[in-house]
């Protein structure tokens, strides 16, 4: 094997490990981290969205500000732990292409209202190899499947005794 073989297949190595770093870092920035840390793994004008199922809309956010707000936002409610699968990873150059089996294990509070569940889907991926290393150009998610539990603490307090 030529120098020249190895160093393209150590590079091509590399990539798929950042790729796979820049997702544990997304898993992360989203349960444990900063909404900023969430953000930062997008690209400057990456893309979130959220395809619509069941009576949950379509929603599509633009840009690493929007998706800082919008993970803070969220997270105001919400919290939980993504479980992700092994990607299906295709590498071009500067630019990739994932999909990702995951699992999102939530809970989510309001002072009425208890939600706890697990929503199960994929993302499609396309990443852009920037100055900074690879980051999230856009990320499209297909949930399949929930499944949820309710809890209502309020009726509690109006309960006859």
């Amino acid at each position: 094997m030529s120098t020249e073989d190895q160093e393209r297949r150590l590079g091509a190595i590399e990539d798929r490990f950042a790729i796979l770093d820049l997702e544990a870092e997304y898993a992360h920035g989203w349960d444990l981290g900063t909404p900023r840390q969430w953000a930062e793994v997008f690209a400057e004008d990456g893309v979130f969205e959220m395809l619509a199922i069941g009576q949950t809309p379509q929603l599509r956010i633009e840009g690493r500000a929007a998706l800082e707000a919008f993970c803070a936002q969220i997270r105001q409610d919400w919290s939980g732990l993504h479980y992700m699968h092994p990607p299906r990873l295709r590498i071009d150059g500067d630019h990739a292409e994932s999909v990702i089996f995951f699992e999102f294990r939530h809970v989510m509070r309001t002072p009425t209202h208890i939600r706890q569940g697990v929503t199960a889907g994929h993302y499609r991926t396309r990443y852009l190899r920037t100055s900074a290393g690879w980051r999230i150009l856009e990320r499209i998610e297909q949930a399949v499947g929930e499944e949820t539990g309710h809890f209502y603490p309020a009726s509690l307090a109006s309960s006859p005794t």
